[in-house]
């Protein structure tokens, strides 16, 4: 079996787009993109071709949304509930928290303050 062809979603330049091989197409808005890739997926598996969709969550994280011959076309209700999981934006990574043993002992300032005596300068 040869490798399903991917379409690829992702946001440039402030735009919606998706690429494939030598197909990269823009779209205003992210809904538009999903819904172009799963209808060139579908086609393309319709012609022997194997294709999966892949939304691109980060420059090195992706998540299949949807696949030829295992996701139903027109996607259904699950589906797409699936999929506004995925267009919901990334939390920001907190930064772990220091357990108590390992916090530093002082408090480092975020300014800084002059050295020497304050406003006592000639």
């Amino acid at each position: 079996m040869t490798a399903p062809i991917q379409f690829i979603v992702l946001k440039c330049k402030g735009k919606w787009s998706i690429k494939s091989r030598d197909l990269h197409r823009f779209f205003s808005m992210q809904r538009e993109a999903i819904d172009a890739a799963i209808r060139l997926a579908n086609e393309s598996g319709k012609e022997g071709k194997p294709a999966v969709v892949l939304f691109q969550k980060s420059k090195t994280e992706f998540q299949k949304i949807w696949t030829y011959g295992e996701s139903a076309y027109p996607p259904t209700k699950s589906d797409l509930g699936v999929l506004a999981q995925v267009m919901q934006p990334r939390k920001p990574k907190m930064p772990a928290v220091l357990a108590s043993h390992d916090a530093p002992s002082a408090v480092v300032s975020d300014h800084l303050e002059p050295t020497g005596s304050h406003g006592d300068e000639a």
